[in-house]
């Protein structure tokens, strides 16, 4: 009966990857979770009707290692804890439940939403790399829930605006005021598209003090420069106030993603990505599980990713992924001793439906 709906849509995707990592650790790899191993990405599932005009609604479910990588960052008591307190063990997760109605060029949303910040997306299927940015988990949210309204002015400008729980939760962590979220979006011409994004909340994200001002600016750019080659440019800035705890001032880190796609022919796209972030009071590395030695206090980091991507068919994507990571610490861990380097090997499948 569902399925009969007009307007009704009913898709999913299977993503599965091997990765084989030079190092014991994943440090950095929000969602690269085995040094040496298979894994079920996401099993996901999407019911959507959203019709132009009138209520409409989604709801995204994934199950897979993602999953539980999501659910867990959703639950206040369980990125703030030391231990494993009040984390989940299910890899089942709504990543998007959403309400919505639209009146001309007004649509305003109430639920779990994607976010307005950056180039990448947890669909494995839209992203032309198997791992993710150190930008996409580590300098920016993924998902939000609130209100959000958007205004499309034009086919060049549409302006969002939203109050939320804070990145990623799903309810606000104990004693913290709303985020709120400002975003712009539009495409000017076939050449040149847009985005921007800003973020402002207390949070308990990257240490110190559980209610410090986490703010965060994303701008997004891409040109398509011929029908075959497009280039995207990914800006983060990030900041934490009482980042060591009350008193102790705002911690800072800026970052840097660049993507070149090349399409070499309906079946095969080569994709490229470099990173640099500029961690200038580790609140990025130690965020992302790294382990800065004693007296050092600032970090950069780089990642080069070199990505072949064959669709043999137009419903499965098959992807070869080669990644380096650089620290100017030494965050990762190789035979047992702390390293400056990581360099990790990828296949993907992805099927989508």
């Amino acid at each position: 009966m569902l399925a009969a709906t007009p307007g009704l849509s009913i898709t999913g995707y299977v993503a599965a990857t091997y990765d084989h990592f030079d190092t014991s650790s994943t440090t950095l790899r929000a969602f690269d979770t085995t040094p040496n191993g298979f894994r079920l990405n996401q099993a996901a599932l999407t019911v959507a009707y959203l019709p132009s005009s009138g209520a409409g609604a989604q709801v995204t479910l994934i199950g897979g290692s993602d999953a539980k990588i999501l659910r867990n960052g959703e639950i206040p008591l369980c990125v703030t804890s030391a231990g494993a307190q009040g984390c989940s063990s299910s890899q089942f997760d709504p990543m998007t439940a959403f309400a919505q109605y639209a009146a001309g060029s007004l649509t305003v949303m109430a639920g779990k939403f994607p976010t307005l910040a950056g180039a990448e997306v947890m669909n494995p299927a839209a992203d032309t790399n198997i791992s993710r940015s150190i930008l996409f988990w580590d300098m920016e949210p993924s998902t939000l829930t609130g209100l959000r309204a958007t205004y499309a002015v034009s086919g060049a400008l549409t302006l969002t605006a939203g109050v939320d729980n804070g990145w990623n939760f799903t309810s606000s962590p104990a004693n913290t005021a709303k985020t709120i979220e400002l975003g712009v979006t539009g495409s000017p011409s076939k050449m040149f598209s847009y985005s921007g994004a800003y973020y402002r909340g207390q949070s308990p994200l990257y240490g110190g003090s559980a209610t410090g001002v986490l703010q965060l600016l994303d701008l997004v750019g891409t040109v398509n420069a011929t029908s075959s080659l497009s280039f995207v440019g990914n800006i983060d800035i990030l900041s934490k106030g009482d980042y060591l705890g009350a008193g102790t001032g705002t911690g800072h880190a800026n970052g840097l993603a660049l993507y070149a796609n090349y399409t070499i022919n309906p079946m095969f796209m080569l994709s490229a990505r470099g990173e640099y972030i500029d961690d200038k009071n580790g609140i990025v590395t130690t965020n992302a599980g790294g382990v800065l030695p004693a007296g050092v206090l600032s970090n950069k980091l780089k990642e080069l990713t070199l990505t072949l991507n064959y669709a043999c068919a137009s419903n499965l994507k098959l992807s070869a992924e080669v990644r380096q990571d650089k620290s100017a610490a030494p965050v990762f861990t190789r035979n047992g001793s702390s390293t400056t380097r990581q360099t990790s090997l990828e296949l993907q499948a992805v099927y989508s439906f």
